[in-house]
């Protein structure tokens, strides 16, 4: 059914206990296609898993999910989830961005805080993901604070997006 809107298909990634984190993602899409995207005919789609079993039981689905994205918000902590999963996921998504044939944008990583963290696999694990290049890397302590910062960083795709539609098609 054809319904008027561009939509452009955002992969959010979370493993562990970050769910209420991941609904910050979801909560700040909603908030950028309600005041900003929407109105000019644009939808931001959040896609992704709600359990860590998926990735695994699924893992080409959801690769072949990432690969159709425009863009891909991963939520870490403390490990790569199980078996290292979501770190494969991430390089996909990374892959996607770096190849202009494919529909990825851009990929943004969300490092929740973790200020008590000693375990060395843990901050090792954290210092190589502030280390990747190409990626925005946001932090924050609370998922009321990520909801704010994903809100920043959607509106600036969702502007992007119009921008380029209104270059297309000036009377629109």
């Amino acid at each position: 059914m054809a319904h008027g809107f561009d939509d452009y298909r955002i992969f959010i990634s979370a493993p562990g206990d970050l769910d209420p984190d991941r609904q910050s993602c979801y909560d700040a899409i909603s908030a950028v296609n309600e005041n900003c995207s929407m109105p000019a005919k644009v939808l931001l789609v959040s896609v992704g898993l709600r359990e860590n079993v998926q990735i695994e039981a699924n893992r080409s689905i959801v690769s072949d999910n990432v690969r159709w994205s425009s863009y891909f918000i991963q939520l870490f902590q403390d490990d790569w989830g199980p078996r290292d999963l979501f770190r494969k996921l991430l390089f996909v998504a990374l892959e996607c961005k770096d190849d202009p044939a494919m529909p990825m944008r851009d990929v943004l990583i969300c490092l929740k805080d973790a200020p008590h963290e000693t375990n060395p696999q843990i901050l090792a694990f954290r210092a190589e993901l502030e280390a990747l290049e190409n990626v925005r890397l946001i932090r924050y302590s609370r998922p009321e604070e990520a909801r704010q910062q994903i809100a920043e960083v959607c509106t600036a795709w969702a502007e992007s997006i119009i921008a380029a539609k209104a270059a297309i098609s000036p009377q629109a």
